[in-house]
């Protein structure tokens, strides 16, 4: 099982929150293309291995969410993540790629969206 992919950087010293939850976008998205391809080539054994841990991120996320702040925000990020997980559990089931594929996407435009804040009003979110 090839599993020598590099993780997203493990050193978080000085890294701020903003920072620290992109790398683990950029980490559940690698993770999770990995499954795809390994889905996609019949690779099982690393299909499973990829997927379980790009889907313990997005469970860290969900679990993390304050619903105490962000005013909606935090609700439809928990949609957003059930449905995403949903959607790996059919992967699973059916060794479908393209439910893999579709939250990768997901990933992807919430990761945008995260690196499009700038460091002062990322800081006063995070923060607040």
């Amino acid at each position: 099982m090839t599993r020598n992919a590099p993780p997203p950087s493990a050193n978080l010293d000085g890294l701020s929150q903003l920072e620290v939850l992109i790398q683990l976008y950029e980490g559940s998205i690698q993770f999770l293309e990995h499954a795809a391809t390994a889905c996609e080539e019949g690779r099982v054994a690393e299909f499973k291995h990829w997927m379980q841990r790009g889907r313990r991120i997005i469970e860290e996320f969900q679990r993390t969410l304050d619903f105490s702040k962000g005013g909606e925000v935090p609700a439809q990020l928990n949609d957003l993540y059930a449905y995403m997980l949903d959607s790996l559990t059919q992967a699973g089931l059916t060794h479908d790629a393209e439910f893999i594929r579709r939250v990768v996407e997901q990933l992807q435009v919430l990761l945008d969206g995260w690196r499009g804040l700038n460091s002062p009003q990322a800081t006063a979110f995070m923060e607040h």
